[in-house]
């Protein structure tokens, strides 16, 4: 998590842009369906195959309260206690489906604003998530759009930790809209909660400060985009 912020600051910290307003946004069921799969062998030997992102969570949920773990995120935990969890479709992008009502948006670069790629992939993921949104006609470089990966740890610490970089003379945050596309309820109530209900940032907080969520939703006849609000 300190490298992850320690890369936060360099990016915030270059020369100063009249930045006001975020736009993050996850991969995996947001930017594009992925085939991947995380494979679990526990230690009495069980075995499970999680195809998305509600079955990992639901299986980490309960292999960590069985454990006794905590954490936000339990993966490493339960590594250290024998499970063998095999996260190796999560370094590349596999046979991708492009989720257009979120690209159609991803692809607009508003004034003022910084387009962030947040996935909670590990690290190797970064190169051929930059492949894919470069082969869906999203040039990275050109549009200044960052890839980071936050290693499944919290989203809500990162974004804080965004909000605080910047400071203007006031005290404030130069930050006044984050924008978040999501499709994780694990990962919403983290920024709910981090951002919206965090009462240690409300001095930081700009007075016309807005936090909007786009809650990524799948349905029969395609994708579908829920707005969450403060």
């Amino acid at each position: 998590m300190k490298l992850l912020l320690e890369n936060w600051r360099k990016y915030l910290n270059e020369d100063y842009e009249p930045i006001t307003t975020l736009r993050i946004f996850d991969f995996d069921e947001t930017i594009a369906h992925t085939r991947s799969e995380t494979r679990v062998t526990a230690p009495d030997g069980s075995t499970a195959t999680l195809g998305d992102q509600k079955q990992f969570e639901e299986y980490m949920k309960a292999a960590a309260a069985k454990e006794g773990i905590e954490t936000f995120d339990p993966v490493r935990d339960l590594q250290e206690l024998g499970y063998n969890i095999d996260l190796s479709d999560f370094s590349i992008v596999k046979d991708p489906d492009e989720i257009t009502v979120v690209t159609d948006i991803l692809r607009q670069f508003p004034k003022n604003s910084k387009t962030y790629i947040l996935t909670a992939r590990r690290g190797n993921s970064i190169g051929p998530i930059i492949d894919y949104l470069d082969e869906i006609g999203i040039d990275t470089r050109l549009n200044d759009v960052r890839v980071m990966a936050s290693q499944g740890e919290s989203k809500g610490d990162v974004m804080v930790a965004m909000m605080k970089n910047k400071v203007m003379d006031d005290g404030k945050s130069n930050i006044n809209r984050i924008e978040y596309y999501e499709d994780s309820e694990k990962n919403i109530a983290d920024v709910l909660a981090k951002v919206c209900d965090n009462k240690n940032i409300n001095d930081l907080k700009p007075k016309d400060f807005e936090l909007v969520i786009y809650k990524v939703l799948k349905f029969d006849d395609g994708y579908k985009l829920e707005p969450i609000t403060c």
